[in-house]
């Protein structure tokens, strides 16, 4: 991993995420760039006009990025190269672009504990950024600190295996951190067992082959519960998603698995596309 971007608000969910990807960053002597969007506050009449002058809040914002810069330096056990990048945009749009400019291995974002409120703005920015990104999105839950990778958890429906499964990275991190794979699949009373299931199944076996992983069939009508059950039992490290594409009826209609698990699980959650 050469490049790993951090999301922040300066929030304490932003600084332990950026505190974790520092981690992260040592263990594979990556460099870091804090990357903080502003809004410009307008004042409102007939004509809007600005209630800030753009230099102040980009001066405003750089010194918060060089303050929490020096903070995460303090914490680690050896130096990390942190750049720091704040500019005036939407954070879905600007870190979009961004990540287009500097093409990271990962994108790290913290997800609130806050109130009702603050999750529904939050988790709202972070479920469009997980969907909107080509690249591999780590959010770290509130209270997660960073600890060595043993035992990693892929959420799996066996479905269009080979085209939607991120085979190399998963083989990547599983090889790096030496850690131990479970593949793991929620049904309750077979309801979603079916001939094409099975080949699907055998697909994923020979695509994973090298790495031997652990395959596991989780019985629980609720995907979270079963999976959180696991995590608890197994004293898994991460869980990998998979955030597949739905229609706008779906999103609309139906509860999303993976937005689901982001505000009921207690590990890190890395969403790959497909």
């Amino acid at each position: 991993m050469k490049n790993i971007i951090v999301p922040v608000d300066f929030s304490k969910s932003a600084n332990n995420a950026a505190e974790f990807a520092c981690n992260i960053a040592l263990f594979y002597t990556s460099e870091i760039w804090l990357y903080h969007c502003y809004e410009m506050p307008l004042i409102t009449g007939e004509f809007p006009a600005p209630l800030y002058d753009v230099n102040d809040l980009q001066i405003a914002a750089d010194y918060e990025l060089n303050l929490l810069s020096n903070s995460l330096q303090n914490k680690l056990r050896s130096k990390v190269t942190i750049h720091i990048k704040a500019e005036a945009n939407l954070l879905p749009t600007g870190l979009s672009n961004f990540c287009d400019v500097i093409k990271p291995s990962l994108v790290v974002i913290g997800l609130s504990g806050g109130n009702a409120l603050t999750k529904l703005v939050v988790g709202s920015n972070t479920v469009r950024i997980i969907h909107a990104l080509t690249y591999p999105v780590l959010v770290i839950p509130p209270k997660a600190s960073f600890t060595p990778v043993r035992k990693i958890g892929f959420a799996c429906d066996y479905k269009e295996i080979e085209a939607t499964t991120p085979v190399t990275l998963l083989k990547k991190i599983v090889t790096d951190f030496n850690a131990v794979l479970y593949v793991l699949n929620v049904d309750y009373k077979d309801k979603n067992f079916t001939d094409e299931l099975v080949e699907e199944v055998f697909v994923l076996k020979d695509l994973l082959n090298e790495i031997d992983p652990v395959y596991k069939s989780i019985e629980a009508e609720s995907i979270t519960e079963g999976i959180n059950q696991f995590i608890a039992k197994e004293n898994l490290d991460w869980l990998t998603v998979i955030p597949k594409k739905h229609t706008v009826l779906q999103k609309i209609f139906s509860r999303n698995s993976s937005k689901d698990l982001l505000y009921h699980t207690s590990v890190p959650i890395l969403c790959v596309h497909q």
